[in-house]
């Protein structure tokens, strides 16, 4: 589908009559959410998989009608507590929705955001319900999100394989990043936003150049670099590769501190303002850190005194001033978006054990305060069985990047790589277990072990499946059929 790239002229607010949100829901049954979805066996935590389809029940409701006031997609998925749509949290959903098939319609919510894109690249954090129109001054550091659109769409690549929707987004993709180096970036080579805009929105932050978004600006030219090989722009490579070379440079020179072993936000000056927040996290999946700037990383998000607390990863360092221990938005909640960050900051470092060990207790808290409230939540708190104060109950929204994509992701340890006809599946889990009804490009897969370690396979494509983990090691190059495999 080609995207239109095309300001767009915003009318005056909308009638009343057009003001209410048209939440559309798919209407469907848990039967046939079941049967279209990926089907996780885990007979040893039955309580995750039930998690798991209540995530997916809710989320089924969050399917939105756009209008011709505001030039949203007919369909779209989206986090659905108000009106208005938010870039990062749009690009959070695609973290799980992206198993969905286009059952839950993630990519038309991802080219709501292009439609409105301005020529210059600008995409507005946020765009109003009623006519579209971006909600905060452009010039305004509020008004814009982390850069995350490339990230999305890699992820959502990896599913389904289809290089013409790369091609036909690079140009917002590439537009957007080229607009925050003009607009966003620092003389020193580091990125400056807001509190607002860079979605922890009464973070005790301040300073010149924020460390997350400096970030995420390398790890949008990390994901650039990939998309670019693989739409064949092989100046794009170059140019984004080269990007990614020198803003890790300028994250390692200007806000690392070997002193404290920590990235740091920076004054005016240059100096570190130390704040130990969940931000603080971003390098590890930026591809910035050193082996051993990871391991000094690692020791932070172990320490019970600051992070690992009953429910990690607070938002704040628990021995921090302003740490709150019933959340209060960004002053110690825990969030869904920034624990999957970490973890896929962790995975991709190499920290697989801590991954995993992060990702059981990041579910089994959100399990537990689903038992007695019958629902996911916004936010939760970090010390206690509870939601965070204040959070909006009913959220997927991001809240489904935990019990969905990381128990496909970390708990039964499938990494799908449909464009290289390529699944990794570590085992970890004791026992029988498995996933049926696996999107793998146009095919589908099921992935069952038992509990002597024999391997059923049903695919519908060629497909390479790389086993690891605690049962063995094996390669196998699958024709489409059904397979009974031995690890022995």
């Amino acid at each position: 589908m080609l995207l239109n790239h095309q300001p767009t002229e915003h009318t005056t607010p909308a009638p009343a009559a057009y003001r209410k949100p048209a939440v559309l829901g798919l209407n469907l049954s848990l039967a046939a959410l079941q049967a279209a979805l990926p089907q996780p066996e885990l007979p040893e935590r039955p309580a995750l998989v039930a998690l798991y389809w209540r995530c997916w029940e809710l989320a089924a409701q969050k399917v939105r009608h756009g209008s011709a006031e505001n030039g949203f997609s007919a369909t779209y998925i989206d986090a659905a507590f108000g009106g208005n749509i938010f870039q990062w949290d749009t690009c959070f959903i695609a973290a799980f929705a992206r198993y969905s098939r286009e059952l839950l319609p993630v990519l038309p919510a991802l080219d709501n955001f292009y439609r409105l894109q301005e020529p210059d690249g600008y995409i507005a954090r946020e765009y109003r319900w009623e006519n579209g129109a971006p909600l905060w001054a452009k010039p305004s550091g509020d008004s814009i999100n982390p850069p995350l659109f490339a990230w999305a769409e890699w992820q959502l690549y990896r599913i389904h394989a289809d290089r013409t929707r790369l091609s036909n987004v690079w140009p917002h993709l590439d537009g957007y990043f080229r607009y925050l180096q003009r607009v966003h970036r620092n003389h020193d080579g580091t990125y400056w936003i807001t509190d607002m805009g860079s979605g922890m929105d009464n973070t005790p932050r301040y300073g010149a150049g924020w460390l997350d978004l400096t970030c995420q600006q390398a790890l949008n030219a990390r994901m650039l670099a990939l998309i670019a090989q693989e739409i064949d722009n092989t100046l794009a490579v170059e140019w984004y590769t080269a990007q990614h070379r020198e803003l890790a440079a300028v994250i390692n020179s200007r806000m690392w501190d070997a002193e404290t072993g920590w990235y740091w936000d920076v004054d005016t000056a240059g100096l570190a303002i130390m704040q130990q927040t969940i931000a603080n996290f971003w390098p590890l999946l930026a591809d910035v850190t050193s082996d051993a700037q990871t391991a000094q990383l690692v020791a932070h998000l172990r320490d019970p005194a600051t992070f690992w607390r009953t429910h990690p990863f607070p938002t704040l360092a628990a021995n921090h001033v302003s740490y709150r221990p019933h959340g209060e938005y960004w002053l110690g909640a825990v969030w869904a978006p920034t624990n999957y960050m970490v973890i896929k900051g962790l995975e991709h470092t190499g920290q697989h054990e801590l991954a995993r060990e992060a990702t059981l207790r990041h579910l089994d808290a959100i399990e537990r305060v689903y038992r007695t409230t019958d629902t996911v939540w916004e936010n939760y708190r970090a010390d206690e069985d509870a939601p965070g104060t204040p959070a909006r109950p009913d959220f997927v929204g991001w809240t489904g990047c935990g019990p969905i994509a990381l128990l496909i992701e970390q708990v039964i340890g499938v990494l799908v790589d449909a464009p290289q006809r390529r699944i990794q599946w570590t085992l970890r889990e004791p026992g029988a277990h498995g996933l049926r009804n696996l999107p793998f490009g146009a095919d589908t897969v099921d992935l069952v072990v038992d509990d002597a370690g024999k391997l059923s396979v049903h695919t519908t494509g060629e497909l390479t499946l790389v086993i690891d983990g605690q049962r063995g090691s094996a390669t196998f190059s699958l024709a489409p059929g059904a397979h009974t495999l031995s690890l022995t």
